[in-house]
């Protein structure tokens, strides 16, 4: 998958700088030529803006009236699956955008390997969506990209599947049957009997529960909570120090 992507910088040679690495990295390691758009502000991106025209977002956080930080949030509230990666030369900005979820932060002036190690990461959720699973529904069946699911949930004789979407499926598969194909997917967590979640879309743990991205909260099997915890917290750092590079 070639995504399209933006850079948003009200600096000419950083948009230049950035555009550089974009052109490098995808012909160098997918032969591929990617379209690239650059705005100066975000007041000019959002005139362009359409949700799904892109996939990943270059975004400087100084900027004019709407910084990067404010675009980011109002991109979010329509667009849960656009690839954030905050650019800056404040280190201490990166707290300020833990909010948002960004996929990285890179700190200026950034060398190409730091920008290459976050395009990685990014790349590699995406090979997510050449991955489906099929779902009986009661009249028909549904093949959902697991990039797409939130959460799985027993209840009863069917499986509640939730996407980033919003959308919801009521499946005739059997939990056991969806549990074993997430056994080998990494981000995903039984955090309780019948609850499997995918730790992408999960803010916190918190009181015995994991909060996600939705505001919804499943609640963490009491017997293995330290467990648990420490596997979500785990797979939380391990991620968050992919993605800053500071």
């Amino acid at each position: 998958m070639t995504p399209n992507i933006a850079i948003v910088d009200d600096l000419e040679a950083d948009c230049k700088h950035i555009a550089d690495y974009i052109g490098q990295y995808f012909s160098e390691r997918h032969q591929k030529q990617v379209r690239t758009a650059v705005f100066s502000s975000a007041e000019q991106f959002l005139k362009y803006y359409r949700k799904g025209v892109f996939q990943i977002i270059f975004l400087d956080i100084c900027m004019g009236e709407i910084n990067g930080l404010e675009l980011a949030k109002r991109l979010r509230t329509s667009d849960q699956s656009i690839n954030i990666v905050f650019m800056s030369s404040v280190r201490d900005y990166v707290f300020d955008t833990f909010s948002v979820k960004p996929d990285g932060y890179l700190c200026k002036p950034f060398e190409y390997a730091a920008f290459a190690e976050i395009v990685d990461m990014i790349l590699a959720r995406y090979s997510l969506t050449d991955r489906t699973v099929k779902l009986k529904l009661p009249r028909s069946e549904a093949v959902i990209q697991l990039s797409e699911i939130i959460s799985i949930i027993a209840c009863d004789h069917v499986a509640e599947v939730r996407l980033i979407t919003g959308e919801y499926y009521e499946s005739r598969t059997l939990f056991k049957e969806l549990e074993a194909t997430f056994e080998n997917e990494s981000n995903f967590l039984l955090c309780n009997r019948g609850v499997l979640i995918n730790m992408d879309y999960a803010v916190k743990a918190k009181e015995g529960k994991i909060v996600m991205q939705n505001g919804s909260e499943y609640p963490i099997r009491r017997r293995d909570c330290k467990a648990i915890t420490a596997k979500f917290t785990k797979y939380t750092a391990e991620r968050m120090r992919r993605s800053f590079v500071l």
